[in-house]
């Protein structure tokens, strides 16, 4: 185990050092040490398996991308078990952006938003627990209550804003939100269904690789960024600079203003049926959406 003393350092245990391959360097040092171990010394030890014991506050993105094998760093861009993160003091926001394996026990409190982690029942007395909403999904925990998973669908009811919500999910299970979500939900989701029934932030669908994204009100800017293959249903105004360098896939929406080259075209008829089914509208009504598709 490896024992730090904090004060509210952020990008603690950061699998993408604070996404090191944009800044390479000039704003993180993977290298620097905090309570003589580097943040690199950190990540490793839990790439390992390991546990990181922190004593103290913590600031924002803890946790981020954690158990993900990164391709930007040369890894191969599936996922890595990771080990055990405990903090004693309070979290900053965006606490597991993009996190997909590991846990993390805090005994004070989150900010908000979180990222893509949802709590469960702890397992370490006077601390609470919490995983990655993928992992929930392919290895059935149980979330505490009021969210819920039952028959195939994981309900999340709590009125906590998540960020990156279904990062990159590979179950064919369904995530509904009740209420609204923050930025890049449903980034490079690969199966399943992630329906929020609210707004979702800017880079709703970002990278996505599959799998469909269902939004019952509007999304912001940047809506299908990277796109590569799936389906958003976006019921109101999917914001601008959308579609950015799509690749594949299709985009649906009452609004929408694209990036060229992608583009505007009418639905067919069985597009339509499913705008219709959805959204509980006429067919009329569904008349009024687009279909975004890549040239």
């Amino acid at each position: 185990m490896i024992t730090i003393r904090t004060s509210g350092e952020k990008c603690l245990c950061d699998f993408t050092f604070d996404f090191y391959w944009q800044h390479r360097g000039s704003r993180f040092d993977p290298d620097a040490e905090i309570d003589g171990w580097s943040y690199r010394a950190l990540v490793d030890a839990l790439r390992r398996g390991g546990t990181v014991r922190i004593l103290g506050d913590v600031g924002s993105r803890l946790c981020s991308s954690m158990g993900v094998d990164l391709m930007r760093l040369g890894g191969s861009g599936g996922a890595v078990d990771a080990g055990k993160v405990i903090v004693d003091g309070d979290v900053g926001p965006r606490m597991g952006i993009s996190m997909i394996r590991g846990t993390i026990y805090v005994s004070g409190r989150v900010e908000e938003p979180l990222g893509n982690v949802i709590e469960v029942e702890s397992d370490l007395s006077g601390y609470r627990r919490f995983v990655s909403i993928t992992e929930l999904l392919e290895r059935g925990y149980s979330p505490l209550h009021p969210n819920e998973l039952s028959d195939g669908v994981l309900r999340i009811s709590d009125g906590i804003t998540r960020e990156t919500i279904g990062a990159r999910n590979c179950s064919p299970m369904r995530i509904e939100v009740f209420g609204n979500a923050g930025m890049s939900a449903g980034i490079l989701m690969r199966l399943g269904v992630l329906e929020i029934h609210g707004s979702s932030g800017r880079n709703t669908g970002v990278l996505l690789s599959g799998g469909t994204v269902v939004v019952h009100g509007d999304t912001e800017d940047f809506t299908a960024t990277e796109m590569r293959s799936g389906e958003i249903f976006v019921k109101g105004n999917a914001g601008g600079f959308a579609c950015s360098r799509m690749r594949g896939g299709c985009v649906f929406a009452r609004e929408c203003r694209p990036v060229p080259p992608a583009r505007n075209t009418s639905p067919g008829p069985d597009d339509l049926r499913r705008i219709s089914r959805i959204f509980g509208i006429s067919s009329i009504h569904a008349m009024m959406y687009r279909k975004i598709v890549p040239v």
